[in-house]
C-alpha cells in the first residue's frame, strides 16, 4: 500500500512539475521502483570531478592552494565574474577522449562511472539552454563554424559507457556560487542580492537536471545530488525533482543529498565501523582533492584502495573511488598507474567483489570476509588476507557444513586443506604460505566453496523487533539450523550446553513466553558444541498509560521561537512565542524562518487501541516527542534528516501529544509516524487523530 501511494504521489508531482515547465509529460506507466540489482552486482565505480577548476589545477594567480581544489571559488573568495573571465577562455579539454576514461575505469573492474555536470561553481559541462556559464560557451564547445571544436563531453561519455557496457550516473550541484538567483551569496561576494529569488533558482535547477536525463545522454543510472545542506527540500522543491527523474528515467537510483532521504546514503571519504541498516556507497578521493591538484601527489596506493574496496564489501557498501581529470582532459599518470594495479588484481579475483556482500561471520584480525551466491546457488565465502594471521589459521566460525572446494584466487600458493573442531571449519596456513602472503603486492584471497547456503551456528535470531509489552509477550526466533538447538535463559544468566533448549511448537514455531520484565539470552549448539555468538535483549513489561478526555476539535497547537540551538528547547522556552497557529498534523508550519527556528507543536492524539504504539520521529535538526509527560523519543543534537523510534504503552482514547524541534541551518524536516499494536509496519497518523 506504501508503495502504491508513493507512485501515485510520484505521478502527481511530476504533472505538477511538467505544468510549471511547460514540458511533456512523461506516461504514469514509465514510473518504475529504484533499480538496485546492477547497483550490488557492480559494488565498485568511478566519480569523476571535472570542470573549470579542473583548468585551475588549484593554482589561481600563480599560488597553489592545497586542499580541495573544486572549492577554490569559494576558498579564494573569487568574484564569479573574475573566475569565469579567467578560466572559461583557458578552458579547452582538447586531449578529452571519452573511450579513454571509460576503458581506464573498465579495465580497473568498475562498473558504473559517475561524473560532475555542475559543481558548486555552477559551470555546466553540457551544452544548457538555460545557461550561457557551460560547455557551449568555451572553445571545446562552441560549434565549429564559430571557431570552436563542437563537442559535448557528456555525449562522448554516455557514448562510450555503451560501447564498453558500463553504467553512467550524473553528480548535479543544488549550490551554486555563480548563479545570480541561488541565495545565500558569500559573505565575501559584494554582487547585489535586489532582485535575487530562489524560487526563480529552482526553476532552472529543474530545467537543467530536465536536460540530463530527457533521454539525449541515453540510459542514466544515477542522480547524485550534492550541495543541499543550505536549503530544505521544500525550497530546493526536491520533490518535484526526484520525481521527475524517476519519470523520466525508470529506475534511476538518487543519493541522500537532495535534502532527502534518497535511495541509498553517501559516507564521504570514510568507511563506516559497520553495516549499515539501508543501501550505502562510499565516494572517496583517490589523492587529497576531488578535482585535479597539480601539486597534490599523495595518492592512494593500489593495495590500499583494494583493501578499502573489500572492507566496504564486507559490510554491504559500494565503492566510489575518484578520479580528477586536468583542464586538457588527462588523467593524471599517478592515478593511471593506481587504477592498473586494481586492474591486475581484479583479473583474478574479481569473483570476490561482484555480486558478493556481507558475510554472517565474526570479523577477523586479518583481513574482511565477503560472500557471493551464484545463479545456481552456489555459495562462496572469500577470506580477503589483508595481512598473514597471527596464528596461521583461518576459521569458519560455526559453519556446520562442509566446503566442496577451497581455492586461492590467483594462485599466490597452493590451496590449503581444511578440518573441522565441532561447528568450526579450520584452515592451517603453513609458514611458507604465510610468508607469501606477506609479500604479496596486494591481498591475497582464499575461496570457500558451498554447494549451497551453508548453515551458521550466528547468534539466534528474534523476529520482530518489539521490546515492551503489556501482559504477556510471545518471543519468536528464527529457526536454527538443521541439527542445532537454541538455549535460553530469562534470568541474564549465560546459557550453556546444560541450559534446557526451546522445542519448536505446534505451529513450527521456536518461541517462549514472557510475563515479567527480563533480559533474555540465547546461544546456539550444535552436536554438543556451544557457538560463542550469542543474543542478549531485555524486554520490559508496561502498564497501559490512561486515557484522557479528548479534545473537540480537530488539528494541533503549533509555537515558533526564533534564535540558534543546539538542544531542544525546554517547554517554558516557547512561552514568549509571537507566531501561533493550528495545524493539521505534526509538520513545520507554514511561515517559519528560513533557519534558526524551534518549534513546539501540542495537543491530544488519539489511539484507536490499547497496546504498546512504536511511534518514529524523523527531524533535521534535532527533536523530541513527549506523550502523557515521558519523553518517547530524544532525538536531539545537530544532525541530518535523521529518524528516531521509541515505544509506549498507551490506553484506548486520547493523550497528550507535545512535539519539540529545532532547525539550525541548511535542511530542515519534522515528520512523525506510528506503528499501530500487533502491526509490522509504520503508517500516516491520520488527520483525524490529532485534537486541540
Amino acid at each position: 500500500m506504501r508503495n502504491q501511494k508513493l507512485l501515485v504521489r510520484i505521478v502527481a508531482l511530476v504533472l505538477a512539475t511538467c505544468a510549471i515547465t511547460s514540458n511533456a509529460c512523461p506516461k504514469s506507466d514509465q514510473i518504475a521502483p529504484p533499480d538496485f540489482a546492477w547497483w550490488r552486482e557492480a559494488r565498485f565505480g568511478m566519480f569523476v570531478h571535472w570542470g573549470l577548476y579542473s583548468e585551475a589545477g588549484s593554482v589561481w594567480k600563480g599560488h597553489f592552494l592545497p586542499g580541495w581544489s573544486e572549492w577554490m571559488l569559494n576558498r579564494k573568495k573569487i568574484p564569479p565574474a573574475e573566475y569565469y573571465a579567467e578560466l572559461m577562455p583557458r578552458f579547452d579539454p582538447a586531449d578529452f577522449d571519452a573511450n579513454a576514461w571509460v576503458l581506464a575505469a573498465k579495465n580497473a573492474g568498475m562498473k558504473y562511472i559517475v561524473i560532475t555536470t555542475k559543481h558548486h561553481e555552477g559551470f555546466a559541462n553540457w551544452p544548457s539552454a538555460v545557461s550561457d556559464q557551460d560547455i557551449a560557451a568555451t572553445k571545446f564547445g562552441k560549434p565549429i563554424a564559430e571557431g570552436g571544436r563542437g563537442r559535448d563531453p557528456l555525449r562522448e561519455l554516455a557514448d562510450a559507457c555503451e560501447v564498453h557496457g558500463l553504467k553512467l550516473g550524473f553528480y548535479y550541484s543544488l549550490l551554486d556560487w555563480a548563479h545570480p538567483d541561488y541565495l545565500p551569496r558569500r559573505e565575501w561576494d559584494a554582487r547585489p542580492i535586489d532582485g535575487a529569488q530562489y524560487a526563480r533558482y529552482t526553476q532552472f535547477m529543474r530545467a537543467q537536471v530536465k536536460e540530463l536525463l530527457d533521454g539525449r545522454y541515453g540510459k542514466i543510472a544515477v542522480l547524485w545530488g550534492d550541495g543541499d545542506w543550505e536549503h530544505g527540500a521544500r525550497e530546493h522543491t526536491s520533490d518535484e525533482i526526484v520525481a521527475m527523474a524517476r519519470a523520466l528515467q525508470p529506475g534511476i537510483l538518487v543519493n541522500n543529498r537532495w535534502a532527502q532521504p534518497g535511495d541509498y546514503a553517501t559516507p564521504e571519504n570514510l568507511i563506516p565501523d559497520a553495516m549499515l541498516d539501508r543501501p550505502w556507497e562510499t565516494c572517496m578521493t583517490l589523492n587529497g582533492s576531488w578535482g585535479y591538484a597539480r601539486d597534490d601527489h599523495d595518492f592512494k596506493s593500489a593495495p590500499a584502495v583494494l583493501q578499502n574496496l573489500a572492507d566496504i564489501i564486507s559490510k554491504g557498501g559500494n565503492y566510489l573511488l575518484n578520479i580528477g581529470p586536468d583542464g586538457r582532459g588527462r588523467i593524471d599518470p599517478e592515478s593511471l598507474e593506481v587504477l592498473a594495479g586494481i586492474g591486475r588484481w581484479m583479473q583474478t579475483h574479481s569473483s570476490s567483489i561482484y555480486r558478493n556482500g556481507h558475510a554472517d561471520l565474526p570479523v577477523p584480525e586479518w583481513g574482511r570476509w565477503t560472500m557471493g551466491t551464484n545463479q545456481e546457488g552456489r555459495t562462496t565465502f572469500n577470506a580477503h588476507l589483508f595481512s598473514p594471521p597471527k596464528s596461521g589459521l583461518i576459521r569458519l566460525d560455526g559453519v556446520i557444513d562442509d566446503p566442496i572446494a577451497v581455492r586461492v584466487l590467483g594462485g599466490e600458493f597452493a590451496a590449503p586443506t581444511f578440518r573441522r573442531e565441532g561447528p568450526d571449519l579450520i584452515v592451517k596456513l603453513d609458514p611458507s604460505v604465510l610468508g607469501a602472503i606477506a609479500k604479496a603486492s596486494a591481498h591475497s584471497v582464499i575461496a570457500f566453496d558451498f554447494a549451497s547456503q551453508p548453515r551458521i551456528m550466528t547468534a539466534p535470531k528474534i523476529l520482530g523487533d518489539d521490546r515492551m509489552f503489556v501482559g504477556t509477550t510471545t518471543v519468536r526466533f528464527a529457526a536454527p539450523p538443521t541439527g542445532a538447538m537454541i538455549h535460553v535463559t530469562t534470568d541474564d544468566s549465560q546459557p550453556s550446553i546444560n541450559t534446557l533448549a526451546i522445542q519448536a511448537n505446534a505451529q513450527g514455531e521456536f518461541a517462549i513466553v514472557l510475563d515479567q520484565t527480563s533480559t533474555l539470552r540465547a546461544r546456539t549448539s550444535w552436536q554438543g558444541n556451544m557457538s560463542d555468538a550469542e543474543t542478549a535483549i531485555t524486554f520490559t513489561r508496561s502498564e497501559l498509560s490512561p486515557a484522557k478526555a479528548c479534545g473537540d476539535r480537530v488539528g494541533l497547537d503549533a509555537r515558533v521561537i526564533a534564535g540558534t540551538f543546539e538542544i531542544v528547547p525546554a517547554n517554558d522556552a516557547f512561552s514568549g512565542s509571537t507566531q501561533r497557529s493550528v495545524i493539521e498534523s505534526v509538520a513545520i508550519p507554514v511561515g517559519v524562518p528560513a533557519d534558526r527556528y524551534a518549534i513546539q507543536i501540542r495537543g491530544m492524539i488519539d489511539v484507536p487501541a490499547s497496546g504498546v504504539y512504536r511511534f518514529e520521529i524523523a527531524s533535521d535538526d534535532g527533536s523530541e516527542l513527549w506523550i502523557d509527560g515521558v519523553l518517547v523519543i530524544n532525538n536531539g543534537g545537530l544532525h541530518g534528516a535523521t529518524p528516531k523510534v521509541g515505544d509506549i504503552a498507551l490506553a484506548i482514547g486520547c493523550h497528550d501529544l507535545d512535539v519539540r524541534m529545532f532547525e539550525s541551518v541548511g535542511t530542515e524536516a519534522l515528520v512523525l509516524r506510528w506503528r499501530l499494536p500487533m502491526t509490522t509496519n509504520f503508517a500516516e497518523i491520520p488527520v483525524q487523530a490529532f485534537r486541540h
